[in-house]
């Protein structure tokens, strides 16, 4: 919990049990700061948990009826930290005094009764490091928002020119759209904010290089033979027996129904080998069901339109948005490897844009998440053969546009 504002004068709370103190403390300081007075413990925490207030610096007395001052001050320092925490005690508390200072309690202590020279220089040295620590703290989470937008637009062309080099059917206008989707995803910022706070300024100078090690490794992880199978002509892929048999297999191995398969018809079939469509639809399965929140599955519509084109809806209406994030690649987590069911879904999407299909990934609403997949026509026929695209100006400069509309949405990622 952090309330350091710049708009609003640094205030500091003085408690004491004695309300002649904390009236003498007030004379003393009030037109030079902004001071709070609190007469107890439980006030001050009050105080200072509100967040209405820009509490800098807290004094208070050791002795007070209920609550010690230095039980007060370590409440303080788990909850609000940037806080500085003074101590006044009577000669008999100064054991405690000097315990607390040596735990990190508190910076200083205070003899009572107060010398006000001595107190002056203190709270003055007190406030001029509060703002020094906070003025270094925004420095710093400043220069952690510019490396995770750096971080995010570095993996996001190295992703584009991957594509390039990947031996599937149009797989950088697949991964065109695969970037777009996830760009559009504003469900997935909170859990993103979340994990990059993780992130130090001391991780600078390694990033690259594990950003580097990382797409190399992504790039083999991609090249799925199971997914380049030929196209078997004359054999059909039945959808429905395949989405069935592939759900049973999650269902058994995990213990429950996760998974549940719907069609409008018995056999649904597809131009591509049963051997790459088995492949696709486990790819899809296996991260997309853990997105669900307990008690909840995620339910799979198959159906085909009358010009024998196919559609396969994945529906999770109870979708944990910090889960779904953890399976894109896009927004994996720095200074780890990619993980096994990100890649697995990347490599679903990027086998079905080979044999002409299609992936959208529209943004969650309210926990309804779907994931829609369209797949060329009628079974036994050949799909067209596309050449690998290179990516064009349109498509780097609409990418681009998504990106700053995304970092305008997040300039405080590190915060």
């Amino acid at each position: 919990m952090d309330s350091f504002r710049t708009d609003q004068p640094v205030e500091i709370l003085i408690v004491d049990d004695e309300p002649q103190a904390v009236k003498y403390f007030k004379k003393a300081f009030g037109t030079k700061y902004d001071v709070l007075t609190a007469t107890s413990a439980d006030e001050a925490e009050s105080l200072v948990l509100s967040g209405s207030h820009n509490i800098g610096l807290v004094i208070t007395d050791q002795r007070m009826p209920g609550r010690s001052g230095v039980s007060l001050l370590n409440r303080i320092r788990n909850e609000r930290p940037d806080i500085i925490r003074m101590l006044t005690t009577a000669y008999a508390d100064l054991d405690c005094a000097i315990d607390a200072v040596n735990k990190g309690e508190i910076l200083r202590y205070i003899s009572k009764p107060w010398d006000l020279r001595v107190l002056e220089a203190e709270i003055d040295q007190a406030i001029t490091f509060y703002l020094l620590k906070n003025e270094y703290g925004m420095l710093l989470r400043d220069k952690l928002s510019a490396l995770h937008r750096t971080l995010l637009r570095d993996r996001m062309n190295s992703l584009a020119v991957m594509a390039g080099t990947l031996p599937y059917n149009d797989a950088p206008l697949t991964m065109y759209r695969y970037l777009k989707d996830a760009l559009a995803e504003t469900a997935w910022r909170p859990a993103l904010q979340k994990q990059w706070t993780q992130l130090r300024a001391q991780d600078h100078w390694r990033i690259p290089v594990e950003e580097t090690e990382r797409a190399i490794n992504l790039t083999e992880e991609l090249m799925d033979r199971a997914l380049l199978v030929s196209n078997d002509i004359g054999a059909d892929a039945n959808l429905v027996t395949i989405a069935r048999q592939c759900a049973r297999a999650i269902n058994e191995e995990y213990g429950g129904q996760h998974i549940g398969v719907h069609s409008d018809r018995e056999t649904i079939s597809t131009a591509a080998s049963p051997y790459a469509i088995e492949a696709i639809m486990q790819r899809l399965m296996e991260p997309m069901w853990r997105w669900a929140a307990p008690g909840s599955t995620l339910q799979i519509n198959l159906s085909q339109h009358a010009d024998g084109e196919v559609s396969i809806n994945f529906e999770t209406r109870n979708c944990e948005p910090a889960k779904a994030m953890q399976d894109s690649v896009l927004f994996a987590p720095a200074m780890q490897p990619t993980s096994k069911s990100a890649s697995d879904l990347l490599k679903a999407c990027l086998a079905i844009g080979h044999i002409g299909g299609r992936v959208s990934s529209p943004p969650m609403q309210n926990g309804y998440k779907q994931v829609q997949v369209t797949l060329p026509a009628h079974a036994g026929q050949e799909p067209k053969e596309h050449p690998n695209s290179v990516f064009t100006r349109e498509w780097v400069q609409d990418l681009s546009g998504d990106y700053e509309k995304w970092v305008l949405g997040t300039l405080d990622i590190a915060a």
